[in-house]
């Protein structure tokens, strides 16, 4: 931008040049940074996402990726008696529209042992399993404590579901690490041995790229003080694309990060 042609003028002093010269180069180099200071802020800011079900219907994804969303989880299964109609469109279309997917199971602890679910889950939802680098990590949505079946403790259940996912995931071809989604007080269900990244729900109203889903009950920080890896910082959301309210969430990193840590590769 700084190289384009000027009317011919008379020729200039030696020392008139290098001053015009200088304040070219002085303003190509300002022009430089200004766009630079322009640009990294948005590259080093916490993604957004959002998760959804078949309460949201049918969601309009170029709409949502045009909203500045860059990832979701959709509702896969729950226990071991319901497949939401409209995951595969949801994982389908949001892909499509450039949005990173990943797919949750609604644990039933107080039913089923985590082999149950676990089979359930992989049975309808490993489809969605793909090397397309739009895919993202399965999770278990953990909000039932009501007693566990076939485990010894919620962090136990936990574990062995999340075992038998990665062993299935394992034989078609795929290496996963779940998370787990619960809130910030009911995280005090599980303790230090869990194996699953957190995804912490805290509705507090703090800041998504500054803020920590730890403002409460920091006693049940099962993985460590401060720790987190997806946050949903509010359930009253309203964005393009979705008609009525849906959750939303962040990334405790970078874009970039999100991308090598979170995604199959």
């Amino acid at each position: 931008m700084c190289s384009g042609r000027t009317k011919q003028k008379p020729p200039a002093t030696k020392t008139k040049q290098k001053t015009r010269n200088m304040k070219k180069l002085i303003l190509c180099a300002g022009t430089s940074l200004i766009f630079s200071m322009a640009v990294s802020p948005l590259m080093a800011q916490r993604p957004l996402g959002i998760d959804v079900s078949s309460y949201q219907g049918t969601i309009n994804w170029s709409r949502v990726a045009a909203s500045g969303k860059q990832f979701s989880f959709a509702k896969a299964t729950e226990g071991n008696y319901y497949q939401d109609a409209y995951f595969y469109g949801n994982i389908n279309n949001g892909k499509a529209a450039g949005v990173l997917m990943g797919a949750y199971h609604y644990a039933r602890p107080d039913l089923d042992a985590p082999s149950t679910d676990a089979a359930y889950f992989w049975s309808f939802a490993q489809n969605y399993f793909q090397h397309d680098g739009k895919s993202l990590m399965p999770a278990l949505d953990f909000e039932v404590f009501n007693g566990v079946v076939g485990a010894t403790s919620y962090t136990d259940w936990a574990n062995q579901w999340s075992a038998d996912v990665q062993s299935s995931a394992s034989a078609a071809g795929f290496t996963v690490h779940p998370c787990v989604y619960t809130s910030a007080c009911l995280a005090c269900n599980f303790n230090n041995s869990i194996t699953l990244t957190p995804w912490v729900a805290d509705w507090n109203g703090e800041n998504p790229q500054t803020g920590t889903p730890w403002s409460t009950c920091t006693s049940c920080e099962a993985w460590g003080s401060g720790v987190w890896t997806f946050w949903q910082y509010s359930d009253r959301g309203h964005i393009k694309g979705i008609s009525g309210a849906v959750d939303l969430d962040t990334y405790f990193s970078t874009y970039a990060m999100l991308v090598s840590s979170e995604v199959m590769q």
